[in-house]
């Protein structure tokens, strides 16, 4: 990548994280750091991202985060815009983007439920509306007095087990292995449950330069469900947050069909804050 090119995808990186931290403009499928967001414009390049300009401003983004059996998660419509004008910019921006990959046939997205014109994008692309998913928050947990000395900072020693446990979940293990270890750097950590020699669960936090901390992934092995081993994955997370990032939020997000979930977080004492809805657009 020339300097020209890295300076770019700094620029885009900083307005994408900068934007993604409201709630009017926030959606899914971004990294939590501006960070994170830059590598992954850098692995997926030019071809999975769209960019609107006024002169030398960016107005609006739309980009592919991941692409897997013909199916498309994309990021996006990020823009500050509102006008009826920059509506019709951003649907042809989209239009444009998914010409560019005829191999895909799905395109998902997730957009808060505050993000009023990015519903409006969506309407005008025809989507289909899937489904809820609550962004829950907690300042602080409930139950303080849970054991977690059995939860530990992952170590490549614990690979071999750790890619057991991926084979457990899985249908494609070693794809998933790769893309979550991939994942792991200064603003995403990975921490797993070890007992009598196995990883029987794992939780991934992420961390950006704001005080809220994020729970992307919190999973169990198949054959040690129902023993508390999320509880405590998720309390020495939280409890790592506040202490080790001195957060003052920890956030996760939760299907609005899980609600014997929603009501496990709800006693430890997250309460939900946002609402992300689903969408997807099929090529017909």
């Amino acid at each position: 990548m020339d300097r020209n090119e890295t300076e770019q995808y700094e620029k885009i990186s900083q307005f994408l994280y900068e934007m993604n931290q409201q709630p009017e403009y926030h959606v899914n499928y971004l990294g939590r750091s501006q960070e994170r967001i830059m590598t992954q414009l850098e692995q997926h390049g030019p071809d999975h991202i769209a960019v609107l300009y006024e002169g030398n401003d960016i107005i609006a983004v739309v980009g592919i985060e991941t692409i897997t059996d013909g199916t498309a998660h994309v990021f996006g419509p990020i823009t500050a815009r509102t006008d009826a004008a920059t509506s019709r910019r951003i649907t042809a921006l989209c239009e444009q983007l998914i010409n560019k990959h005829p191999d895909i046939k799905d395109y998902e997205f997730y957009i808060s439920a505050q993000h009023s014109f990015g519903r409006l994008v969506m309407k005008s692309l025809r989507t289909q509306y899937l489904g809820t998913r609550y962004t829950m928050a907690a300042t602080r947990l409930n139950d303080n007095a849970i054991d977690t000395r059995l939860v530990i900072p992952y170590s490549p020693i614990y690979k071999k087990s750790f890619k057991t446990l991926m084979k457990n979940l899985y249908i494609n293990p070693k794809e998933r292995t790769e893309e979550l270890l991939g994942l792991l750097d200064k603003s995403y950590e990975l921490f797993i449950l070890l007992s009598e020699g196995i990883v029987k669960g794992y939780i991934v936090l992420a961390t950006n330069n704001q005080t809220t901390c994020y729970v992307d992934y919190v999973v169990t092995h198949k054959n040690y469900r129902h023993q508390g081993i999320g509880h405590q994955l998720v309390t020495y997370a939280a409890e790592h947050a506040f202490k080790e990032h001195e957060a003052t939020e920890i956030q996760l997000s939760v299907e609005d069909k899980r609600k014997r979930t929603i009501e496990f977080y709800e006693k430890l004492g997250f309460k939900k804050v946002d609402e992300l809805h689903h969408y997807k657009y099929s090529v017909n």
